[in-house]
């Protein structure tokens, strides 16, 4: 019998198996049903079917074993095609029927009457059928009855259903809790690590003997820990920003050797201090669709992870490989490898694997979470690859491949990182702190520093006499900084001033509204001071150059 319908098949079987009930064993709860529905029909044998693939799958029977049959003999696998109910009242004698193989074959189906067991969404799962080898005339009440014995088997493979759903959510919430507590000691660990060699060296800069080796010495310490520190808070702050969806990701058609050369940069220190060999293979005619300043991060972290987890002297190699569609950034190391079982957990947020714990690599294990999320913000992917511990490793960032864009980029003209002049710089930041520090830097490098804490402050001192340089936190108690900025950009005598926000609220977004304010530029939390001043210089001579 040629049965038809339009539906989805694909997305019968997916919902059929969300349910985990195939290939499952006997239960009393399915058994009680079937045996219900023999009782109420009087019929010698009910069974409960599901249709997936290839098969009529028996739950359960009453009146005969668990049997199973191929789908394209099975009178339950037309009544789910049917997406109703099938009645068939002697089948010896239906034209449709009368040489089905569960009519003529061991069964000798006879009457029959397949209720469909749906989803609570109507996908149709499977049958319960009632089967008589006499001919049969049910009543309205008993098909009713039917009915609602397979609206019980829906409720029960809902609930069950349902119940799993849950479990699998407290057990995910029960890891979550554990490697956010192991996370959470581990920044303890790494937060107070650095603070006993920063104490030390402020003790040995008070001391009245310290000689100018020890001095020079102690600066090194305080240096070195507070780049850890901010590291640290800068992972963090990324982390926070990627969850969220708060980075912005500009693609343009981008080449992939300067990527390449953007990332060596930031991390050529590191590949140095291992003593390890780098190779490059890249055709510097490939180009990618990329964000300019996101992408070379995620390449960063990749060669950063490969040298952190590669003994001294290892080999780090970076192959480009294209097709017409994608870029691929392969990072391979011959070091510490993968255990199988981490090749997913490595990426997760909060999720530790041994690997990432080794005390002796130190860091926050943040880098491969950013990577990844940064790859899909991108519209490509990152995955790793290993042989296991102790067989090297491989990461392969793909991206969109793209053609050179025939739109020149402007950029600023480069200029020397020196004003030429001593200028009038205003700070303004709640945090005395934070201002006064900055204060005293730039006081020290020879400008004329006036420091406050409020914006209401701010404006009065720019009215009174306009800044060369502002330096303005966002977050203030008052005014926030762009209403500050937008009232110092009305007054007359601030028109030229350079305005720089510097500020925890660091997305795209908090730097897209800093611009639309009135700002010259946005610097997030925390501002590395020497960075800081050349920035103010290459801003201030760009504005006198375009004057």
């Amino acid at each position: 019998m040629p049965f038809s319908l339009d539906y989805d098949e694909v997305y019968r079987l997916q919902r059929l198996k969300t349910f985990g009930i195939l290939d499952t064993g006997a239960e009393d709860a399915f058994d009680a049903i079937t045996k219900a529905a023999a009782h109420i029909v009087r019929a010698p044998i009910a069974l409960l079917n599901f249709i997936d693939e290839t098969r009529e799958w028996c739950k359960s029977a009453w009146g005969m074993g668990r049997q199973h049959a191929s789908r394209e003999n099975s009178l339950c696998a037309m009544a789910v095609m049917l997406g109703n109910e099938l009645v068939i009242r002697n089948a010896k004698e239906h034209p449709e029927f009368q040489d089905h193989p569960q009519v003529v074959g061991e069964r000798q189906v006879t009457a029959y009457v397949g209720i469909v067991v749906k989803s609570r969404d109507g996908v149709a799962l499977g049958t319960l059928c009632t089967i008589d080898r006499r001919e049969r005339d049910l009543t309205e009440g008993e098909i009713h009855a039917l009915r609602t014995l397979a609206a019980s088997v829906t409720e029960l493979l809902e609930t069950r259903h349902l119940e799993a759903e849950l479990a699998d959510t407290q057990r995910r919430l029960e890891n979550a809790a554990s490697s956010r507590d192991e996370f959470l000691a581990m920044l303890a660990h790494e937060l107070r690590a650095p603070l006993a060699p920063i104490h030390t060296a402020v003790e040995i800069l008070e001391h009245p003997e310290t000689s100018k080796a020890q001095r020079k010495w102690s600066r090194g310490i305080l240096k070195r820990h507070v780049r850890h520190m901010s590291k640290i808070v800068d992972d963090l702050l990324s982390a926070s920003l990627v969850s969220i969806g708060a980075i912005d990701i500009r693609l343009e058609s981008t080449n992939v050797a300067t990527l390449l050369e953007q990332a060596l940069e930031t991390s050529d220190t590191a590949i140095k201090k291992a003593r390890h060999s780098l190779s490059v293979s890249v055709d510097k005619a490939i180009y990618a669709q990329a964000d300019a300043t996101q992408c070379p991060l995620i390449i960063t972290n990749l060669i950063l992870n490969a040298a952190t987890y590669t003994a001294p002297g290892g080999r780090i190699h970076i192959a480009v490989e294209s097709t017409e569609e994608a870029v691929s950034i392969a990072v391979r190391d011959n070091g510490a490898g993968i255990a199988p079982a981490d090749i997913d957990a490595i990426f997760q947020l909060f999720r530790q694997t041994g690997r990432s714990l080794a005390r002796t690599k130190g860091g926050m294990g943040l880098g491969l979470t950013l990577a990844r999320r940064l790859a899909e913000l991108h519209g490509g992917n990152l995955v790793a690859r290993s042989a296991g511990l102790g067989q090297g490793s491989e990461f392969i960032l793909t991206l969109q491949r793209a053609t050179p864009s025939e739109t020149p980029v402007n950029k600023i003209p480069l200029l020397p990182a020196d004003a030429g002049e001593p200028l009038s710089v205003l700070i303004v930041d709640d945090s005395r702190d934070a201002a006064d520090a900055m204060g005293l830097y730039f006081e020290v490098i020879g400008h004329d520093v006036r420091v406050v804490y409020s914006a209401t402050d701010a404006l009065a001192t720019a009215r009174a006499r306009a800044p060369d340089v502002l330096l303005s936190d966002i977050g203030l108690p008052d005014l926030n900084g762009y209403e500050l900025m937008r009232e110092i950009r009305k007054l007359s005598n601030a028109s030229s001033t350079l305005s720089i926000a510097i500020t925890g609220y660091a997305s795209q977004a908090d730097k897209d509204a800093a611009l639309a304010a009135g700002f010259d530029a946005h610097v997030p939390k925390p501002a590395d001071a020497g960075k800081l001043e050349a920035l103010v210089n290459q801003l201030y001579c760009s504005k006198r150059v375009l004057k």
